[in-house]
């Protein structure tokens, strides 16, 4: 599961064009257009990532920045703007931003920056989680019930549930489940998947994995990162 994205554009074709290939590249991708609108998305769904154009209708995008930085300090947030001479880039940097793309751009060059930007920033996206009240720790092998109760996992239940959330549009099939857990304790037999299964669901609830009948197993409840 690939980081969620703001995306703060007016232009409506740019940010269609953006918001499709970003999405295609397995982004979940929240569009908005202007300042206003990205403060309230941001506070609501607290995105992994901004990117954040500096011409927009109600406000500069570097007092959207100062925004983001204030209520969270350690969202990542690039530029991407017509805007881009030295007295710009200047204050994008100050302010922090990880990168400073001028338009017009390559796409294929934003896509590359955008990945390490992911690689290179939060070192724990991905590994932990919030299912309502439950908080799914895949770096240290637990789980955090509503109760607050800590609930262990195996080396290899966590290894399963990380490959389940990984893809939640997959269904994984239990000969696929064995290729990709192995090195991580592969499963003896199909039974001890199923076991496995039953031992998360009462984790993290019936309903969050799907017993596809005669395919195999597939994440279907929200998350939202941690």
């Amino acid at each position: 599961m690939k980081p969620t994205i703001l995306l703060v554009e007016d232009d409506e074709s740019l940010g269609e064009t953006l918001k499709e290939r970003l999405v295609k590249e397995r982004y979940k991708v929240l569009w908005e257009k202007t300042a206003a609108d990205a403060k309230s998305t941001f506070d609501a769904y607290k995105p992994n990532l901004v990117i954040l154009d500096l011409r927009l209708p109600d406000e500069n995008g570097f007092l959207v920045a100062e925004y983001i930085k204030q209520v969270s300090k350690d969202t990542p947030f690039l530029f991407l703007t017509a805007q881009a001479g030295a007295q710009e880039r200047l204050r994008g940097f100050e302010l922090g931003a990880v990168e400073f793309i001028p338009k017009p751009f390559h796409l294929k060059e934003l896509l590359i920056r955008l990945e390490r930007v992911v690689s290179l920033g939060n070192k724990s996206f991905g590994k932990k989680w919030k299912l309502n009240e439950i908080e799914i720790h895949l770096d240290s092998f637990s789980i955090k019930d509503s109760k607050g109760n800590t609930i262990p996992l195996s080396k290899r239940d966590c290894a399963l549930l990380e490959l389940l959330i990984s893809e939640p549009e997959h269904v994984w099939s239990r000969n696929q489940i064995l290729d990709q857990i192995v090195g991580e304790d592969a499963f003896p037999t199909q039974r001890t998947i199923d076991n496995a299964i039953v031992r998360l669901r009462d984790a993290v609830g019936e309903t969050s994995i799907r017993n596809v009948r005669g395919v195999g197993y597939q994440w279907v409840a929200p998350l939202a990162p941690l």
